[in-house]
């Protein structure tokens, strides 16, 4: 069996919203393997950070194997990526239908302030968040926001305007 016949039949490649921010493959999981772990119940997220990578997934996905195995190679991978201050970044659905990504790139500071059993940042840096809708985005980003009052942050926007904001 491949994972592509089965876990990730349906997927979707999210490109980096700006040079240097990684691609995120979303897998959108079929009922007999989602469940209330997955964002929205049934999405699983894997951020690429190069083309080899993203290479290297698709491999890992058409390969025979003899029993299903998940796609988490990446998942505890430690990221190339050093970041300096907060990134908060937009990826605009992949497909038609297909929800919003929120991914956040977390400096080291805050980090170490997880145990590491908690297991919270992908690859040791990200957390992800994938919404319905832009709105719920926007929402999302806002509360971050709020909650990072005045520290450093960067916003990776999807570039469209900001609706009934002022």
């Amino acid at each position: 069996m491949r994972i592509t016949d089965h876990f990730a039949a349906s997927r979707g490649l999210y490109s980096g919203p700006v040079a240097g921010m990684p691609d995120i493959m979303l897998i959108d999981v079929p009922a007999g393997f989602a469940g209330v772990s997955l964002p929205l119940g049934r999405y699983y997220p894997i951020i690429l950070e190069s083309a080899e990578e993203l290479s290297e997934l698709e491999t890992f996905l058409e390969a025979q194997r003899d029993e299903l195995a998940l796609p988490d190679l990446f998942d505890r991978r430690p990221s190339k990526v050093v970041s300096e201050c907060v990134v908060i970044a937009r990826y605009r659905p992949a497909l038609p239908d297909w929800p919003w990504v929120l991914l956040c790139q977390w400096p080291e500071a805050y980090t170490m302030l997880a145990p590491p059993e908690a297991d919270l940042f992908a690859r040791g840096l990200y957390t992800v968040e994938v919404l319905p809708c832009r709105n719920d985005l926007i929402g999302m980003e806002n509360r971050l926001r709020a909650m990072l009052m005045g520290r450093q942050l960067r916003h990776i926007s999807d570039g469209a305007p900001e609706i009934g904001q002022a």
